[in-house]
């Protein structure tokens, strides 16, 4: 597949040293660039502003306030409320999956699920299969 230019991904993870372990060697290999966010807040400023060709979104488990806005953001991003397509890849960063948020996720299209703790070469390969949806 030719390369069509960069491969913009929105990285959403509160946690600190999660994220920028995940950003930098996203960089550093070339995957992707990156955009961060702290807080969803800021995760929803840059929807607004940016299109980003796929997302990875941390959702805390059990569902609890915060969670609900990592998935208000997802389903901002599923209604084209934002500048991206409704359509890019997402995939979701949990702490553990229960049958109702997976259900609440597979409803919101989610490509993928990662269970903390996770290697950072599974965020870098779920973004790698990111790819082709994107493109497509």
């Amino acid at each position: 597949m030719p390369d069509s230019g960069p491969f913009h991904i929105l990285l959403v993870e509160p946690t600190n040293l999660l994220r920028r372990t995940v950003a930098l060697t996203v960089r550093s290999l070339g995957t992707a660039e990156v955009t961060e966010a702290a807080t969803y807040p800021t995760a929803q400023q840059f929807c607004e502003r940016s299109r980003f060709d796929a997302a990875v979104i941390a959702v805390e488990s059990p569902l609890s306030a915060d969670s609900c806005k990592g998935l208000a953001l997802i389903q901002q991003i599923r209604h084209g409320q934002v500048a991206s397509p409704a359509a890019i890849p997402i995939a979701v960063l949990v702490d553990a999956c229960n049958a109702e948020l997976l259900k609440v996720l597979r409803a919101c299209d989610v490509k993928r699920i990662l269970i903390k703790p996770f290697r950072v070469r599974d965020v870098i390969d779920t973004i790698d299969g990111m790819r082709g949806p994107a493109s497509g």
